[in-house]
């Protein structure tokens, strides 16, 4: 039984680097994937709380769970894209004046531990 109403296109970017012999480390954005999910705004206490430590912009996702995604976010810097905003990245590289883009903020779950959900926090991406 759906659990979440799944309708935000939302795309998933992760900042990797590597090693070109010759040229030295490289790092960029690579795009691991698109989703639908449910984007919940944040309201009440879990905004004073985001504002305490400086957020001005957050929500919680839940959408299915991706093993490929989900590894990416517990390992590397995530970026995600709601709308699937194809202004997103300007030359490769998240644009934090676009409202569409966002970080991933306090972890991931993996839902029950039953490979059907993911949910995580963002916030508004700022660039760095």
């Amino acid at each position: 039984m759906l659990k979440f109403r799944p309708i935000t296109p939302v795309r998933f970017y992760a900042k990797e680097s590597a090693y070109i012999p010759g040229q030295g480390q490289e790092t960029g954005w690579t795009d691991i994937g698109k989703l639908y999910g449910e984007w919940r705004g944040t309201f009440g206490d879990r905004v004073t709380a985001a504002q305490a430590l400086g957020v001005s912009d957050s929500a919680t996702i839940r959408t299915f769970y991706h093993p490929g995604i989900y590894a990416k976010l517990c390992a590397v810097q995530v970026v995600v894209v709601r709308n699937d905003d194809p202004a997103a990245l300007k030359h490769g590289v998240p644009d934090r004046n676009n409202p569409n883009v966002y970080e991933v903020w306090a972890g991931v779950d993996n839902v029950e531990q039953s490979n059907q959900y993911m949910e995580f926090c963002v916030r508004r991406y700022e660039g760095k």
